[in-house]
């Protein structure tokens, strides 16, 4: 095996808590289709898995009632859930599901393929959004703007 097992999120997949749901539901796929390969069902019925698991599997060409297919799988994302940035936006308000995709994919496409994003909210923004990395933050917010341009506004406003 590879030390970078070859897996890209799709833009479906934007925050790290999305990234655990597909990991857990996965799990449980897994302990579900292991038992009953080893004909220790317990009559429960098929775990639950959700769009974001089976849009990822569908881009990813898997079969998930192969074992070894589905073992790759979840390394792969064991992997990429060690190993991607995570970059937190906190905004205004709650950002909408696309405007996170359009930004998860802006940053996958001009930074790190498998970028994360965890959103946050300060309604004391009022507009635009704080960005932080691991090593930076960039103030891209309205308050930010008021305060760089107080002299310029208070000018022309007189």
């Amino acid at each position: 095996m590879s030390s970078e097992p070859g897996i890209q999120l799709t833009d479906i997949v934007v925050t790290p808590l999305e990234l655990g749901k597909i990991q857990r539901e996965l799990f449980a796929l897994d302990e579900f289709l292991s038992a009953d390969s080893h004909g220790k069902s317990s009559g429960s019925s098929l775990p639950y898995t959700s769009p974001l698991l089976q849009n990822l599997v569908k881009v990813s060409e898997l079969n998930l009632l192969k074992v070894d297919e589905r073992k790759q799988f979840m390394l792969q994302l064991q992997f990429v859930r060690r190993t991607a940035p995570v970059i937190q936006i906190s905004f205004g308000s709650e950002p909408t599901k696309q405007a996170l995709r359009v930004l998860v994919r802006w940053f996958r496409e001009n930074g790190h393929p498998n970028t994360l994003i965890a959103p946050g909210v300060q309604p004391a923004l009022a507009g635009g959004c704080v960005v932080r990395t691991s090593t930076k933050t960039f103030d891209f917010s309205l308050q930010k703007l008021f305060k760089n341009t107080r002299n310029e506004l208070a000018q022309k406003l007189n």
